[in-house]
Order: structure tokens, then sequence, then C-alpha cells
């Protein structure tokens, strides 16, 4: 049997984020600048290949009881939470006759906030399904992937990164309900576009949500009024898109980094970056929790001119190519 590779890329949150977690709404985009993949083969029992040691389960020993995601290092983790919930949503698949060999590559910038940790577990999951398979549509690869990470590493995310990941391409989603609502728009619409990000990883993504969730949990009235002034700026977000207003456009990516400044603390590496755009007239905002930011402005030799300075800053810098369609 040969060998099954499979691909999955960082997302930018344009709008909305991170309400994702507090039942809000995000614009958002995959991109191609970076990409993680994963591959499977064939082989006896079990065996997770991480950049650490391995995590390996016998040939003689069924491996969904006895694959702890918790043990392993390296992105070995990734590629054991996706395989455990994969089966564990599909049990017959525990007395599947064919082991596997799991091991990835990825050049997505580590801890910077595209959501590389999630691109590897949706790619992983990609893979898995192949390997036994199992077809999973974009919903089902999106719930497992955000299964893997919340209930078998106790990761705290919002569900936007594996949506964006396992749909592709530039999306409206609505949070809201159980079930995520998904809106496929016009890549073509998107103003330019640049995105910055520090080469020195951050924090977890977990650890910056944990104090805001919590006092979102106790009904802070504060939190309460942030997550619902950040849904009111998607459906802004993307009428500004069908109107080509690109002054909006900026305008609201500006509003949406003061609403998160108003109840995340933000890193100052950060901030430097958001200010390097904002004091060339730029719209800035977070791509994710911290790490990376990304810039809009109807000028594309004005982002050219901020992507130099970036980069004489010590930061990495790109203009992202957006994916487009159900690719």
């Amino acid at each position: 049997m040969a060998a099954i590779i499979t691909e999955a890329h960082p997302r930018v949150g344009l709008l909305g984020n991170p309400s994702d977690l507090y039942a809000g709404r995000v614009l958002g985009f995959t991109f191609t600048n970076f990409v993680a993949r994963v591959r499977v083969e064939a082989a006896e029992g079990i065996e997770l290949l991480g950049s650490e040691e391995p995590l390996r389960v016998p040939a003689s020993v069924p491996f969904a009881g006895n694959l702890e995601p918790c043990r392993g290092r390296g992105g070995a983790e990734l590629l054991a939470a996706a395989l455990k919930r994969l089966v564990g949503d599909h049990p017959r698949l525990e007395e599947h006759s064919r082991g596997l060999r799991a091991s990835f590559e990825t050049d997505i910038p580590r801890q910077a906030g595209l959501s590389g940790s999630s691109a590897l577990v949706v790619a992983a999951l990609r893979a898995y399904s192949q390997h036994f398979e199992l077809p999973l549509n974009a919903s089902e690869l999106a719930r497992l992937a955000q299964e893997a990470e919340s209930e078998e590493l106790g990761l705290i995310a919002g569900p936007q990164d594996r949506v964006l990941q396992a749909h592709r391409g530039l999306l409206a989603m609505d949070f809201g309900d159980e079930i995520p609502r998904v809106t496929r728009l016009d890549p073509e619409q998107l103003p330019p576009l640049l995105v910055g990000w520090d080469p020195l990883p951050g924090r977890p993504s977990g650890d910056v949500h944990a104090a805001v969730l919590e006092r979102w949990t106790r009904g802070d009235a504060d939190v309460r009024r942030v997550m619902s002034e950040l849904r009111e700026l998607v459906d802004e977000g993307v009428q500004a898109l069908a109107d080509g207003n690109h002054d909006l456009m900026i305008s609201l990516m500006n509003a949406n980094f003061e609403l998160r400044q108003s109840v995340f603390p933000i890193e100052a590496r950060d901030q430097d970056l958001v200010t390097l755009g904002r004091d060339v007239g730029a719209g800035a905002k977070l791509c994710g929790s911290g790490g990376a930011v990304v810039f809009v402005h109807s000028d594309q030799a004005l982002l050219g001119r901020l992507a130099q300075s970036i980069s004489q800053a010590g930061w990495g810098a790109l203009f992202p190519q957006v994916i487009g369609g159900d690719s």
C-alpha cells in the first residue's frame, strides 16, 4: 500500500476572533505560504513519529485504549490525539487489521498564532481517514480535530482554527449553534493583505484564553459585551468586502484589536508589531492569540514598504496566498 500524504495550512482570523470560543462569529482564511504535511503508511502496530521520542503501541495490543496522547512530545502527541479521537468516534476501527506509521513535517511558525498545531491534527485526520478508507466531510473533520485537542489533550481553543482548516478558503463562520454555520466567500474580494510574525515562540493559546474564559463563565459583563461587539464586526466586514470598502475594513480591524485589548493582555512585541502598521495607516490586528499580525490597506505598495520595516525590525513578513474555492 502506497504512503498517504495529506496537508493542512495556517489560518488568519480577519475579524471577530476570539469570539469563536464564546459563541461568536469569525471572518477568516487559510493561506498556502506555509504547510503542515502528514505521511501515513502501513506498519505492524502503531508508530507515531514526532521531533522527539515516538509513541508506539505493539500490533498485539488494541491501540485505542492504550494510546496515551499526553505522553507524547514534539508533535507525536498531536498525531496520537487525532488517531485516538478518530477511533473513539468509529469503534469498529479498533479491530482494524492495518497498523500504521505516521510522521509529519511543517514549516508553520511555532506558537505564532497561525494555528500550526491544529494544522497537524487536521492533516493527520485526513491521512488516517484515507488509511482506514473512512471518508470525512469538512464538518466531521473540524469536529474531530476540535475534540482531539480539547478532550484528548485538554487544550483550550476556539473552533475557528479547525473549521477554517477543514473547509479551507475565505469563510464567514457563526458559532452560535452547536454546529457552526459556514459561508464561503470569494477571496478576490479581499483587499491587499500582509502578515507579520514574531520568530520567537509565544504563549500557548490556551494560556491566553484561560482567565478570560473563566470570566465569561462567571457572566462577567465586560467580557460578554466585548464578545457581542466582536460578533457584530463580522457582518459589517462581509458587507465591506462585497462593497470593496477597504477603508471600512481598516476601521473594523482596528476596532477588533481594541476590543480584544480591553479584556486580553497584549504582549509588548505584539503591540509593537501592530503599532508599526498603525503608524502608516494600515488596519492591524492579531491573527490568533498572539505572535502574528494581519495588516490591510488598499495600497499594495504601502504594504510592501511596511513588510520591509517589519523585516528590518527582526520579524517575518509575507503576502498571504489565500486558498480559493473548496480545494
